[in-house]
């Protein structure tokens, strides 16, 4: 007969590597505490080379297209959250029950290698883990259908380098904005010649995007040397919009011919301005 406590109170070990049940913090447990098999003597997962069994981590362990070593797989955990311009959690739009985390392989110029690597994940999940060989991504999550065969709203793009760690990619789906996508170039007002940013003496280049109504105006900022951007996330509606180029203490030296009737339309929409060209002063 067991002995009650003492007391009237209870025990909770918690969890207990090696009993063979993967519980709370546990990344694995294989029912025992010994390292070298996959999960470690502290039920952490771990690669085990050269054992013919292909582990979490690993692409290949001592089959036919595994003629080396086994080559260690990067891990990007991706997160996404759907809201409204205001912040407000607007949860998966009904039928659109996926999310398709995109990963592009590029080279050191940017330019694709391959197709893009696909992962479905629940779109309630709000989050997924993202296996790849090491290298350069440009990443982006899509909102679809379950077949990943229509979809709501797709994520702005951003590169990932998994060449040495893992790394996170966190992107945000507006349910009622989207964004303005530039890009500019410098000319001189009086001789009409093209200019880099230093010889403009041009350390940003400024948006004012005003919505049209009630007269919201948003400023958003760049260092002139970037020669693209896109604005952050801006309610749907129609703007009259204006472009600068700024001088080291943010004054305008040159502005573009006012922008107007440019409509942000939602879900998560890029509106392409093209190429703005700035006239500077005095040049």
């Amino acid at each position: 007969m067991l002995a009650a406590c003492e007391g009237g109170g209870s025990i909770n070990t918690g969890p207990v590597c090696g009993d063979g049940l993967r519980e709370g913090a546990e990344a694995c447990d294989d029912g025992n505490i010994v390292g070298g098999d996959g999960c470690s003597a502290t039920c952490a997962i771990e690669s085990t080379c050269g054992n013919d069994v292909v582990e979490p981590g690993e692409d290949c362990d001592g089959t036919a297209d595994c003629t080396d070593e086994c080559t260690l797989l990067a891990q990007m955990t991706a997160t996404w959250t759907i809201e409204s311009i205001d912040g407000t959690s607007a949860g998966c739009p009904p039928t659109y029950d996926t999310a398709a985390v995109y990963s592009q392989e590029v080279d050191a110029s940017g330019n694709n290698i391959g197709s893009p690597i696909i992962d479905l994940f629940d779109c309630a999940d709000s989050t997924g883990q993202v296996l790849l060989d090491p290298g350069n991504y440009r990443v982006w999550i899509a909102i679809t259908t379950a077949n990943n065969s229509q979809t709501y709203a797709q994520s702005l793009s951003a590169f990932v380098d998994l060449t040495t760690t893992d790394q996170t990619f966190s992107a945000s789906i507006l349910t009622d904005g989207g964004y303005f996508q530039l890009a500019w170039n410098l000319v001189g007002a009086n001789s009409s010649l093209p200019l880099t940013c230093t010889e403009a003496a041009s350390n940003g280049v400024e948006l004012v995007s005003t919505l049209s109504g009630p007269n919201t105006m948003i400023s958003d900022i760049w260092n002139c040397e970037d020669g693209s951007a896109i604005t952050g996330g801006l309610a749907a509606g129609t703007y009259t919009l204006s472009v600068a180029a700024l001088d080291a203490s943010d004054g305008s030296i040159g502005t573009a011919p006012t922008l107007t009737n440019k409509v942000i339309m939602g879900p998560n929409k890029v509106t392409d301005l093209g190429t703005i060209e700035i006239p500077i002063d005095g040049q």
